[in-house]
């Protein structure tokens, strides 16, 4: 999917919460407020996706990124083999944009990349407890299907 507007708000829920992280990939990007994504829950193939969850919710940040942010974020998200992009509105008509894994499988996070996600959330201030229900119910669905990076593998 290639987007076709100028003004992007990017919607982050995992390792690009970090925000150190995200001004080493996306110099440009404005962090804003938190929002959250009603019928959504935080999950780990490996690596943070989120999943349709009718009764749950996910914290998630916006950034204003530019077109060079955008492509930026689709080589780091492995775009479009790895994650695909959605598309959001709110109910000022507003459209947000965020990626969703391909893959279908369950499998736990490696700690350096889970303790990234978690600065990600004492950054924007994000109760840990979604990250927490998010690695039981990973924890409980695990099949070893999901995608570790390779930077984050065990040498």
């Amino acid at each position: 999917m290639k987007l076709l507007y100028n003004d992007i708000t990017y919607l982050a829920y995992g390792s690009n919460l970090n925000k150190e992280q995200m001004s080493l990939r996306c110099p440009d990007a404005i962090p804003k407020d938190v929002i959250m994504i009603k019928n959504w829950r935080l999950v780990f193939r490996g690596v943070a996706d989120i999943i349709p969850a009718k009764g749950f919710q996910v914290p998630v940040s916006k950034w204003h990124i530019t077109k060079q942010c955008e492509k930026s974020l689709d080589i780091y998200e492995g775009f479009p083999r790895l994650y695909g992009k959605k598309l959001f509105n709110d109910t000022s008509k507003n459209l947000y944009m965020t990626y969703t894994m391909n893959t279908k499988g369950f499998q736990l996070p490696p700690k350096r990349y889970l303790d990234v996600i978690k600065q990600g959330y004492k950054d924007f201030g994000i109760d840990t407890t979604f990250i927490d229900e998010a690695l039981d119910f990973t924890h409980w669905n695990q099949d070893g299907r999901g995608h570790i990076p390779n930077k984050y593998k065990s040498a």
